[in-house]
């Protein structure tokens, strides 16, 4: 069963280290059509069978989810989604990464 954006529970939101070790940024991605979505998970269930195992993240209202992916000029959230992989955009040595 997939979490309704409506409930004031916080939501599982993966993130990523970025430069620092103790700076963790949000997790975006692209729907098929190109539309940047910000990533939240109901259940951390969800999210670890979407993302992996070793996936970051941290817990946040919806509130909070959507101001900070304001900031990023993302207005959408897509919740529960079923797979998470990386970026289609990111350079070649990046998605190498991922093999």
């Amino acid at each position: 069963m997939s979490a309704s954006l409506d409930d004031p529970v916080p939501l599982f939101v993966p993130t990523r280290t970025a430069g620092a070790v103790d700076v963790a940024c949000l997790q975006v991605g692209r729907r098929p059509d190109g539309v940047r979505v910000g990533i939240a998970f109901s259940r951390l269930e969800l999210l670890r069978e979407a993302t992996g195992p070793r996936q970051d993240w941290v817990r946040m209202h919806e509130d909070e989810l959507r101001e900070q992916l304001a900031q990023l000029g993302v207005g959408v959230i897509q919740c529960d989604p079923v797979l998470v992989g990386p970026d289609v955009f990111a350079p070649a040595a990046l998605l190498d990464h991922f093999a």
